[in-house]
């Protein structure tokens, strides 16, 4: 057998961190960051020494899981904001895209719950770029979209209340095993229902 050339190594090894970066998500959903390494093993279905030649910590690997979820979630949301519409359908589409993502992404709802918790269970100070990131790509532009289009004092006070709305309504639904039940055109109509009643 001849050896395996750079590109297949390459291959092999992007296909291995996606597998390791996957079950680390969806340990997370069940243990939170009381996961370890040999956790994330046993759920990629490979062993302890693989995952940890990949990443020597959990801590490593979950920036790695939020990096690549912050990625994916900007190149499956941000398209929804150059939509040529009214900036509140902007904002609408904007959303159900957000929670349509993380309901099938677990990464993306990890990313979106630890950013609406400041990040408070990760230790030091490692996950405050991520969350800049998160604020200049995501967050900022959503706001923007708000702010064109309702009359607020506090678009971003406005923003808030949705994307922790968006937040509550997928966690719940998680948590509790519900996500083909999620209505998610409803829980979006309903929120900005509110929010332009409120504006009138």
């Amino acid at each position: 057998m001849s050896p395996r050339t750079k590109e297949q190594n390459d291959a092999i090894r992007e296909m291995r961190m996606s597998q390791i970066m996957q079950a680390a998500a969806e340990v997370y959903l069940e243990k939170g960051i009381q996961l370890e390494i040999r956790d994330v093993a046993l759920k990629a279905e490979l062993g302890y020494g693989t995952v940890y030649h990949y990443y020597k910590n959990k801590h490593m690997l979950l920036e790695d899981v939020l990096w690549d979820a912050l990625l994916r979630m900007e190149s499956e949301v941000m398209p929804f904001s150059t939509e040529k519409e009214c900036h509140l359908l902007k904002a609408a589409s904007f959303s159900r895209q957000l929670l349509q993502t993380c309901t099938q992404d677990p990464s993306v709802f990890i990313l979106l719950k630890s950013v609406a918790d400041n990040f408070h269970h990760f230790p030091g100070n490692r996950f405050s770029k991520l969350f800049t990131e998160f604020q200049q790509r995501i967050y900022i532009p959503f706001v923007d979209m708000i702010r064109e289009e309702i009359d607020s004092k506090s678009p971003e006070s406005t923003a808030a209340i949705i994307y922790g709305s968006l937040i509550g309504y997928a966690m719940l639904n998680i948590h509790h095993h519900m996500l083909t039940e999620m209505d998610i055109e409803r829980i979006v109509d309903t929120i900005f229902w509110g929010i332009q009643s409120k504006e009138r």
